[in-house]
Formats: C-alpha cells, sequence, structure tokens
C-alpha cells in the first residue's frame, strides 16, 4: 500500500509540473518516476546468484603469489554427489536448499613452510539460506572477523596445526581448511576467502539507485 501510494503521488507530480520543471529540477523528477517501476534494492541479484556455478568464483593460481590449485576441482550439483564427496554430511547442506557445491585443494607456502589449504563452496540458492546454513552450529564455530570486508559474516578458528576460515556471502556458503597455523595461515585464507568476494560481487548486480544517491546527483547539478 504504501508503495502504491508513493508512485501514484509521483506520476501525479510528473503530470502537473513537468512543465515548470527545468534542469536538475526535471533530473530529479525523471529519476523519482523511473523508481516507481523497480523496487529500491533489485531482487534479481538473488535470483542470480542462485544460478551461479561454483566453479566460475575459484581462486585462481598465485592467490596468494605462491600458491597454485592442485587437481581438478570436484564438483556436485545433486545430492548424490554431494554425498559421494563428503558422506553424511551432504544432508546439512541439503536441509538449507543445496544447490551446487565445489572442492578445490590447494598449496604453496605460509611463511616460509610448506602448507595447503582445502576450499569447500557451496550455491545455496538464496542469501537466506546461506545465513541459516552459516547459522547451524552444526556448520562450525568461530571467532567473527571484525573488519571482514563481505556483506556477510565470517569467523575463524584455530585447529590442532590448522585455521579453518568460514563466512557467508550473497548465496554462498565457504569454508577454507589452511594445514598450518598462526598470522601466515590467516593471511592465506583471507586472501583465497576475498578473491571470491571479490567475484561473487562482480557476478551479482549492484542494487539499484536509491533515494540517497538521487538526492546526491542532484546536488550536483545545482
Amino acid at each position: 500500500m504504501v508503495r502504491s501510494i508513493r508512485c501514484a503521488s509521483i506520476t501525479r507530480l510528473a503530470h502537473a509540473g513537468h512543465a515548470r520543471l527545468r534542469g536538475p529540477g526535471l533530473l530529479l523528477l525523471a529519476a523519482l518516476v523511473a523508481l516507481q517501476a523497480a523496487p529500491l534494492f533489485s531482487a534479481t541479484a538473488r535470483a542470480d546468484c542462485g544460478e551461479i556455478d561454483p566453479v566460475s568464483l575459484l581462486p585462481g593460481a598465485e592467490t596468494p603469489p605462491g600458491w597454485a590449485p592442485v587437481g581438478p576441482p570436484r564438483t556436485a550439483y545433486t545430492l548424490t554427489e554431494l554425498t559421494e564427496l563428503i558422506n553424511g554430511g551432504a544432508y546439512l547442506y541439503d536441509a538449507h536448499g543445496f544447490v551446487a557445491a565445489v572442492f578445490q585443494d590447494y598449496e604453496g607456502t605460509a611463511g616460509s613452510a610448506p602448507c595447503a589449504t582445502t576450499l569447500a563452496m557451496f550455491n545455496q540458492g538464496t542469501a537466506e539460506n546461506a545465513l541459516a546454513l552459516y547459522n547451524d552450529p552444526a556448520s562450525g564455530y568461530g571467532d567473527a572477523i571484525p573488519d571482514w570486508p563481505g556483506t556477510g559474516a565470517a569467523r575463524q578458528r584455530e585447529a590442532i596445526g590448522a585455521l579453518v576460515l568460514q563466512f557467508h556471502e550473497e548465496c554462498f556458503y565457504a569454508s577454507i581448511t589452511v594445514t598450518c597455523s598462526g598470522n601466515d595461515a590467516l593471511m592465506v585464507a583471507r586472501a583465497q576467502a576475498e578473491a571470491i568476494l571479490a567475484l561473487l560481487q562482480s557476478a551479482t548486480p549492484a542494487p539499484e539507485s536509491t533515494w540517497g544517491i538521487i538526492k546526491t546527483r542532484f546536488a550536483d547539478e545545482e
């Protein structure tokens, strides 16, 4: 109802006042009229995210420098295929809307020591599903990463001789296990995780213009 009233008011303003508006005022009115035909934030971002093959988001070689993939990625697009890769653990992801998954091993050095990572990434169909999976105690635990650059959350924990970093972004949930520990291991995990973030953010549509953006552009014209 609120949206209908807003749209009707803008339309009446467009018809009644277009002859008196010039320059920036006319540009502002045109932007407002355009907004009535679309939500403030695009719903296509979630829909498009659910169609992204996680293989396309894998970090390449030299992420971080000196690191490289080991062997081909292992993929799953059905519950049966996922079960073959992670046995009974597959049902956790299926309970939260599983669409597709990829697993990739990497090796390199952390500091001066040889090290390896295993990256597991899951497309859960929607951002809500990915968040629910992240919040499910069965998916893991750890300390929150306060300076995380994504729109979702991230956590880390240290195990015996290993570090685990997990995060969710849009409709994806990912877990990176580094088979060494300490700050160097965290730097490796973050480099790979942030590479995924950059690829995912470039693959999903940006939000539509909001009133704040329109006001800024209007002010620039004055």
